[in-house]
């Protein structure tokens, strides 16, 4: 992301200014800070620059690929064949890991061609269990996360996640869940005591006849001495078909005419306005097109006639949205079609539309 965001970034000031090039030449263009302590407080590094042409450079911003580096520099005039330095400065604190931090500098003249790199490893501090534990579920009961994604749920398969759990409180606790849901499994120990850390294991098993497809969402309530915690769990999962270990390295069959629908802009008071897609088999068998969902409040979908397509065939999805029921700006949503096809069981177009007054 950050790297798409540097690119992004140079390509505006490129197309505004144009590039800037050897006037300004860099004794050094990176530099490896090596390992670091996250809480070690911010580190920094000196580039020193020497004006190589026959008029003075002005520097007047510079863009970090990420809010934790910044750039100080001088916007006094650098006259010709005289140096000056930009200081870069890194702030290591919450980016553990390896790093690597872009800057582009603007002259008065455009960006220049090439930015600079700091880069380093990040070693970890210790967090505290308030830290390691943000999520206070009552009781004097904290988790580390209150919603987790099961990812595919494949018929036939169990998949199974995890929350960890500490009690901050004084006293000893007991601990149920509120569970609702047949498919949906969980173990955790029935009391927890004052500072003692736990961990709910919940498993989801869609038998292999499941008439189950596309997105589920499960919320589970952990009741802490008697009472219900502030917050559910949740637990998310995209609903398939069960497929063969080696399925992947078919070839992929569906396919779509658009992978994005754009509606543009469109008045509030219109009741309906509706897009057609195509979807299609490629491949050498018949697919079953399982589910076409779009949940948001204002779009619906469809597929127009049999949910099997053949070999070769094609089949209409109908996509329509309400804009008397949207709000007013830029709305998206998405579509997902669910299939058989073991190389891409689930199909997402982005649909969008920007409703005005």
């Amino acid at each position: 992301m950050e790297k798409f965001r540097a690119i992004a970034v140079t390509a505006l000031f490129t197309l505004i200014y144009g590039v800037v090039g050897a006037q300004i030449i860099f004794s050094e263009k990176s530099h490896d800070f090596g390992e670091i302590a996250e809480d070690g407080g911010k580190v920094e590094h000196l580039f020193t620059f020497r004006n190589a042409s026959a008029k003075p450079v002005v520097l007047v911003s510079a863009h970090a690929s990420c809010g934790c580096t910044k750039a100080e520099f001088s916007r006094k005039p650098v006259m010709p064949d005289s140096s000056a330095t930009v200081k870069v400065v890194f702030d290591p604190m919450n980016y553990p890991g390896m790093f690597a931090r872009k800057v582009i500098l603007v002259t008065a003249d455009g960006p220049l061609k090439d930015p600079l790199l700091v880069t380093g490893k990040v070693i970890p501090r210790k967090k505290s269990l308030e830290e390691r534990y943000p999520m206070r579920m009552g009781g004097g009961v904290r988790a580390d996360a209150n919603a987790h994604s099961f990812g595919y749920l494949e018929h036939g398969k169990a998949k199974q996640s995890t929350f960890e759990l500490y009690n901050h409180s004084e006293k000893s606790v007991s601990l149920a869940i509120e569970n609702p849901y047949p498919e949906l499994e969980f173990y955790l120990p029935e009391r927890l005591g004052a500072g003692e850390e736990a961990t709910i294991n919940f498993g989801c098993f869609l038998p292999e006849n499941s008439s189950v497809y596309g997105s589920v969402s499960y919320s589970v309530w952990l009741v802490v001495d008697g009472q219900k915690s502030q917050y559910p769990f949740i637990l998310n999962g995209m609903a398939i078909d069960s497929f063969e270990e080696n399925a992947n390295n078919r070839s992929q069959m569906i396919a779509m005419s658009e992978n994005f629908i754009k509606f543009g802009a469109v008045k509030c008071n219109v009741a309906k306005l509706s897009h057609t897609i195509e979807v299609r088999n490629e491949g050498d068998r018949a697919i079953e097109i399982r589910k076409v969902e779009i949940s948001k409040e204002g779009f619906s979908a469809d597929i127009e006639g049999d949910s099997t397509i053949e070999a070769g065939g094609r089949r209409k999805v109908k996509v329509e949205i309400y804009p008397s029921q949207l709000p007013f700006g830029a709305v998206v949503e998405r579509l997902r079609i669910v299939s058989n096809d073991p190389k891409m069981p689930v199909l997402t177009i982005r649909v969008s539309a920007i409703v005005e007054r």
